[in-house]
């Protein structure tokens, strides 16, 4: 998700508050549900930095270089979304011993 998709969803939100009183908007807040769109918010920003700051190694790579960069990114991406979701799981095994 770009920054200006990202925009466009805060001001799609803000319509939908718009005529709720904060405390209404606060008593319904799901606090998950906030803190998953926030860190949903924040891999997708990092994902996009890290993407700029490669730009320009990438396209001093050659083209057997640029194959073996693809496979690790790949990799490496699995490995994340894999961890991400093992901490996921813990949490959620935590909340239910509690």
């Amino acid at each position: 998700m770009d920054r200006q998709t990202r925009l466009a969803a805060i001001a799609e939100r803000a319509r939908e508050l718009r005529d709720r009183s904060r405390i209404e908007v606060l008593r319904d807040r799901n606090p998950i549900e906030f803190v998953q769109r926030r860190a949903d918010r924040l891999v997708q920003r990092a994902a996009d930095r890290l993407a700029e700051a490669w730009q320009p190694l990438y396209q001093t790579l050659q083209p057997d270089q640029k194959q073996r960069l693809a496979f690790l990114t790949i990799f490496v991406l699995r490995e994340a979304r894999n961890a991400a979701e093992q901490r996921r799981v813990r949490s959620e095994d935590e909340d239910d011993d509690d």
